[in-house]
């Protein structure tokens, strides 16, 4: 998945708690087009950055049952060829991003 994407999702997410207006795990996973048990993996992503994540059965929702703040940046920039070879010294470099995705400087 693209590593932009799954910030924002999780960004969404996080909202959605926050205003307690996630609606049962099912309602939740078509907010954001996703099954069930990918709902629960994007979650456990906000619990190993000790987010508190509860589910209440009376109010249908997700909520976090201590003051969470999450916040999650990134920044992209777009250099030019000439730029990549004073950065990186030669032409020959291929980073990795973090999901793994190879990228071009060429």
């Amino acid at each position: 998945m693209n590593f932009i994407k799954q910030i924002e999702r999780i960004k969404k997410i996080h909202r959605l708690i926050c205003s307690e207006k996630t609606g049962t795990p099912s309602v939740f996973a078509r907010k954001l087009s996703l099954s069930r048990s990918q709902l629960y993996n994007e979650l456990d992503v906000i619990k190993e950055l000790d987010g508190p994540i509860r589910y209440c059965k009376k109010r249908q929702s997700f909520y976090y049952e201590t003051s969470f703040e999450l916040l999650l940046n990134y920044s992209l920039k777009i250099i030019t060829n000439d730029e990549s070879r004073e950065i990186f010294g030669g032409s020959n470099f291929r980073p990795i991003l973090l999901d793994g995705t190879m990228i071009s400087l060429l």
